[in-house]
């Protein structure tokens, strides 16, 4: 898969124009275990979240709103890191309670 952008982080506005509509994307509390998806983009909404969104190889589109948590950042619990970290095609797999590199 291939993609015209490559910062992960974005703008509302920067993901329109790039043809990317987080609207798409299935809203979800976690995302799916044991499911290869790709990083795709995080786009921000305030000072104070990122929608990171993920696809599996179905074309199925997940959102994850991150919330800024102190010290932490804009930490994602399924990929124990900073949600801002994440590279644009980064393959990743939640397994039940850790992450399994793909």
């Amino acid at each position: 898969m291939t993609f015209e952008h490559d910062h992960f982080t974005m703008s509302y506005h920067q993901a329109r124009d790039y043809g990317i509509d987080y609207r798409e994307f299935e809203k979800v509390d976690r995302l799916p275990d044991g499911i290869p998806l790709i990083a795709i983009a995080g786009v921000w909404g305030d000072y104070s979240n990122i929608r990171c969104l993920f696809m599996d190889a179905d074309g199925n589109g997940y959102m994850r709103n991150i919330r800024k948590s102190g010290d932490q950042g804009y930490f994602l619990t399924e990929v124990e890191g900073c949600a801002k970290e994440l590279k644009v095609g980064q393959l990743v797999m939640v397994a039940t309670d850790s992450v399994q590199p793909v």
